[in-house]
């Protein structure tokens, strides 16, 4: 008997075996119930010297339901972790053993003269009981019996708990794999989607520095240049949004939010690369002036993301069409193609993170798969739902958003627009302006932003330079950058706000850096700037904010 426990890892297939050998060593009845998270304690194994009786041994094991009131049953041994020994079974018994008046009935039917029900216990964890009964023979259980069977159930406890500890890290090993796949699968994603549009951006930019392309061309490739940089904007602040969801350091602005605006400006952003694959985009604005309450920005990045894919997945002279409605107390917002859809064993994952319907070289379509995944989190974090539907592949799909409407009236003007949009450029001429950076080519963009706009720009290439002309010149206003060798922009602040006043202690700073962390916002302005700003900046808002904290209105 020590034999087989020892030998096997498969408790399923070794348990049967084990009470086949204690009958009729150890009595005429033995039987195995093991307790389960989920659904409570279940006999898995079961044997009587009289084989047309192990049914009823089974169903006998069916009828637990939980503590037993008496403390002679297979529940109350469990919970007490003591085993029980009947010498001479009597009706009392039997009453003590008996969960309820079924079980009674078949504990009198199969009528045991004694018994012993031990406790399986391993790495002091409770896994279930043993039963061992006298219902033929004439002898009876005593001490030395007891004993025995203590050992046999200390034996078959471990087993079985080995058994089930060899499984868990087996499916741990597993599951660690499975999240390596899928992690050395969006490493080479992420490779594929950076260095696709690099490669566009380092290619035209070395025509255009050799002077390569006509005037056309090269407008051409300035145009393909910006459109390849902000697909890879998108990409990192896709990345970035994803990483403050998991953390969830998530925040919404939240603001009264007009949808048919919103609807309207996502189908421009996308309305190009529709027109490039001669996709007719429709939108179908039931109920316009329609507002909920939540983060413009995040809402537009919600429609953006569906439309974007809708057009991404609709083959040449396809149809995307954008619905607006108000159902009741909430909105819906329905984005549908005639695209190539979503198969019907990928459509319940569609927004999970990380997860493509297609992966490696052969992906018909780029993208990280977190998009839908962002869609579907930004929803949520409005009180919303979102879902997908598809007939199939070629048979194109439908997303629907549902948000809860904003039934309050709202004055004139409280609507939020959709972030990117910029007010009219505020003039800066007169304004003398300290950018700090230790990156020519950063500076050298900065000046020619602010300069345009009528600044006057003194460029410095480290903090002590741009401390000594902010205590000399007394700007209106300090740009500079976080990371810089020797100094960075957090000591630098420091140092101005410990300047007097008069020597510019008190002049606005605005930091412009490649970190956009929450943290790395609360850092700078905790360390004195004014404002956090994140590269890349569009010059149009550089322009806006640098003219805010003087005090431009424009």
């Amino acid at each position: 008997m020590s034999a087989l426990l020892s030998s096997s890892l498969d408790y399923e297939r070794t348990l049967p075996r084990l009470v086949r050998l204690a009958v009729p060593a150890l009595g005429d009845l033995c039987a195995i119930d093991l307790l389960h998270d989920e659904s409570g304690l279940h006999r898995v194994a079961c044997a009587h010297v009289d084989a047309a009786r192990e049914p009823l041994v089974h169903e006998i094991g069916t009828k637990h339901a939980g503590d037993s009131t008496g403390g002679q049953g297979v529940s109350a041994v469990i919970r007490t972790r003591r085993p029980v020994l009947v010498a001479r079974a009597t009706e009392a018994d039997l009453r003590a053993a008996a969960q309820n008046a079924e079980q009674l009935a078949l504990f009198r039917q199969l009528g045991p003269k004694s018994w012993i029900v031990t406790p399986l216990v391993a790495h002091d964890r409770v896994l279930g009981a043993m039963t061992l009964a006298l219902t033929e023979s004439g002898r009876r259980y005593g001490p030395m019996d007891l004993a025995s069977a203590t050992v046999v159930a200390s034996h078959a406890a471990t087993m079985i708990e080995n058994a089930r500890l060899y499984r868990d890290a087996q499916a741990a090993r597993r599951a660690a794999e499975a999240a390596n796949r899928t992690k050395d699968e969006f490493l080479s994603t992420l490779s594929h989607e950076l260095r696709n549009p690099l490669n566009a951006v380092y290619g035209w930019a070395t025509l255009i520095e050799r002077g390569q392309l006509g005037e056309a061309q090269t407008r051409r490739a300035v145009q393909i240049i910006v459109r390849n940089v902000r697909a890879q904007i998108r990409l990192v602040d896709d990345l970035l949004d994803m990483s403050k969801i998991v953390n969830g350091r998530m925040r919404l602005a939240v603001q009264p939010v007009d949808l048919g605006e919103l609807i309207d400006d996502a189908l421009e952003a996308v309305r190009h690369a529709a027109e490039a694959k001669g996709i007719r985009l429709h939108s179908v604005l039931e109920a316009p002036g329609l507002l909920v309450s939540g983060d413009a920005g995040r809402l537009q990045q919600v429609v953006w993301n569906l439309l974007d894919n809708a057009v991404k997945f609709t083959p040449k002279d396809g149809r995307v069409q954008v619905q607006l409605q108000r159902v009741r107390s909430h909105v819906e917002i329905v984005v549908s193609d005639t695209g190539q859809g979503i198969a019907a064993d990928v459509l319940p994952y569609v927004f999970d993170r990380l997860r493509q319907g297609e992966s490696g070289s052969t992906r018909g379509q780029g993208g990280l798969g977190i998009g839908l995944a962002l869609v579907r989190h930004f929803v949520e974090l409005h009180g919303g739902s979102v879902y997908a539907e598809s007939a199939g592949e070629e048979h194109g799909a439908t997303f629907v958003v549902k948000l809860p409407l904003m039934l309050a009236d709202l004055r004139e003007g409280a609507i939020a627009r959709p972030q990117g949009q910029t007010p009219d450029v505020t003039s800066l001429a007169g304004a003398r302006i300290v950018v700090v950076d230790d990156d020519p080519i950063a500076v050298e963009l900065i000046k020619e932003v602010l300069v345009r706009a009528g600044g006057e720009v003194i460029e410095c290439r480290t903090p002590d330079e741009a401390l000594r002309e902010v205590a000399q010149r007394r700007p209106d206003v300090l740009v500079s950058d976080i990371e810089m060798p020797g100094q960075d922009g957090y000591s630098l602040i420091r140092k101005v706000r410990s300047l007097d006043p008069e020597h510019g202690g008190k002049m606005p700073a605005v930091a412009l850096t490649a970190f956009g962390r929450p943290e790395d916002r609360i850092r700078s302005l905790k360390a004195g700037f004014n404002i956090h700003l994140t590269k890349p900046v569009d010059p149009a808002e550089l322009t806006v904010i640098v003219a805010s904290v003087i005090g431009r209105t424009g």
